[in-house]
């Protein structure tokens, strides 16, 4: 099956330019491993006593504002141009997107936190404004699916959450609440968005080959992009409902949110129809999402091992799958994209298994630096196994088509 996001026209798009400007998935996919790698590694050194300090501050803006965001600007700068028949991204863009990550994950380790916000705001009014730019660009061949408008929703919850997070040290201690919902917004808020948004175009296409239509101006498409702009309310008002009133509520409106748009947008319920492991992975991990979300309100006392359900099981594997076929269908690897190669299951295995031992940190307390322990080596594991896997294909020519 050809991958339907090869097609690209307008703008630049035919000039002889390198091909990370047309792909620039193909440097922040690996800076975003690298990101975690910091972050993970972080966690063994300490738990096996080669590092003094424990820090879940960095640990978390790592994952979140490196790792994942590196996945996600890549994704975006590669397909957003490809969706809408616009030229690639600009050299200055690619290099906002690899230069964020990098600043927000060192400024945290250093803790200098106003400076690692400053820095994120930065990398999302760039995406912000390439997104509606490319959208609203009068040569663009199509218009956006309603599920796109969760994208500006993930990076204004971002961009919010930033302005909290960095500004708490400047607050009383009567306002420390101010930097939970900002923590909140931006390490959970932004990536189910995201997912939300560019998950109703990926997921479907990517498991079943059917993308959604793009939005009309029809009275069923001005409802639908209503009920997303009440589901984003509803999901926004959960961290206010989690920090001030009930945590157990706020997980539970989460999983709520996230299942419905979910089953509505992406119609979850389906199975993937065309071949291959990681589209299973990418159906898969769509489903951790609001089961981990479900988990936490559960347990409320134990709420981050529910968290990291969502955050391991729903992001991670999620990026991991998804960066896995792009490099696979863009590489011109269509029949490994349609197989089954090991590495793909070895990704899924330890990144699934990973969940066990982080959940086991907040269940068996007295051994918390020993699960740390095995959750970094397996995530480690995993993560070492794709880049094994994937970067020596992002170096290699695209082969010749049959």
């Amino acid at each position: 099956m050809t991958d339907p996001t090869q097609h690209m026209s307008g703008g630049d798009a035919g000039a002889d330019l390198p091909r990370w400007r047309h792909e620039p998935y193909l440097l922040l996919f690996p800076l975003g491993v690298a990101l975690t790698w910091a972050a993970v590694g972080h966690w063994l050194l300490h738990a096996t006593g080669y590092l003094e300090d424990y820090r879940p501050v960095f640990h978390a803006m790592a994952q979140i504002e490196g790792f994942l965001t590196c996945f996600a600007v890549g994704f975006l700068l590669t397909m957003i141009p490809r969706r809408t028949d616009t030229g690639p991204a600009a050299t200055w863009q690619i290099a906002v997107g690899l230069a964020a990550p990098v600043l927000t994950t060192v400024a945290g380790w250093y803790e200098h936190w106003l400076l690692s916000q400053v820095s994120w705001l930065v990398l999302a009014v760039m995406i912000i404004s390439f997104v509606v730019n490319r959208f609203r660009s009068s040569v663009a061949g199509r218009r956006p699916p309603n599920c796109f408008l969760w994208i500006p929703v993930a990076l204004l919850m971002g961009m919010a959450g930033a302005l909290m997070t960095g500004s708490y040290a400047l607050l009383e201690e009567g306002y420390f609440w101010i930097h939970n919902l900002g923590r909140g917004l931006l390490l959970q808020g932004m990536f189910i968005s995201l997912v939300l948004g560019v998950g109703g175009l990926a997921i479907p296409l990517m498991t079943r080959g059917q993308p959604p239509p793009d939005t009309t101006p029809t009275m069923r498409d001005r409802m639908a992009l209503a009920a997303h702009a009440l589901c984003a309310a509803i999901l926004a008002a959960s961290f206010w409902i989690e920090v001030t009133s009930s945590l157990p509520l706020g997980m539970l409106i989460r999983a709520g949110v996230v299942l419905a748009v979910l089953l509505g947008s992406v119609q979850l319920w389906r199975l993937p129809t065309t071949p291959g492991w990681t589209r299973r992975l990418i159906w898969l991990s769509a489903w951790m999402l609001p089961a981990g979300y479900l988990m936490a309100a559960v347990f409320p006392e134990q709420f981050k091992a529910g968290l990291h359900v969502t955050f391991l099981g729903g992001f991670a594997l999620l990026a991991l799958a998804v960066s896995t076929q792009v490099t696979l269908g863009h590489g011109g690897y269509a029949a490994m994209l349609q197989g089954r190669p090991w590495q793909v299951g070895v990704i899924g295995f330890f990144t699934v298994l990973t969940m066990v031992p982080r959940a086991l940190m907040e269940f068996d307390r007295a051994r918390f630096f020993e699960w740390m322990a095995v959750a970094a080596v397996l995530f480690l594991a995993a993560t070492i196994t794709w880049a094994a896997f994937l970067i020596p294909k992002m170096l290699a020519p695209i082969p010749d088509e049959d």
